[in-house]
């Protein structure tokens, strides 16, 4: 019995362990838009762990945010920045964003919200 739970455990420790989202999108709520037949808003905690990178990307609609835990960023022109708690931003639909490195030892976390058209992809990578 010992031997056969002695296989199973180094079985077990030589399994491949999954590897760790960097970049986690949280999705907290997604509705139509009232009086706009096929758009759908959508709101969500994005969360980027220390050394995780969001890609260079482009919505099909506008994005508004709000940095809810800032940190140290690389941004995609190569530079260092400290991103602050309470920073809104907005990005328009089809404009290329993202491409920014948490630099820091902690999480950045991000709250979104995007307004879209429901039949089109939420995002297009744009690398």
């Amino acid at each position: 019995m010992r031997q056969i739970a002695f296989a199973i455990f180094v079985a077990l420790m030589a399994a491949p362990v999954a590897a760790e989202e960097l970049v986690v999108r949280e999705i907290l709520n997604e509705k139509p838009l009232s009086n706009a037949e096929g758009t759908v808003v959508i709101v969500s905690k994005l969360t980027v762990k220390p050394g995780g990178r969001i890609p260079l990307h482009i919505h099909p609609g506008d994005e508004h945010a709000v940095m809810i835990v800032g940190g140290q960023a690389l941004m995609p022109n190569g530079k260092e920045v400290t991103l602050p708690a309470g920073t809104p931003m907005f990005f328009p639909a089809g404009q290329v964003h993202g491409g920014v490195t948490n630099q820091g030892q902690t999480d950045i976390e991000i709250v979104t919200t995007h307004i879209l058209r429901a039949d089109q992809p939420f995002q297009t990578v744009a690398e």
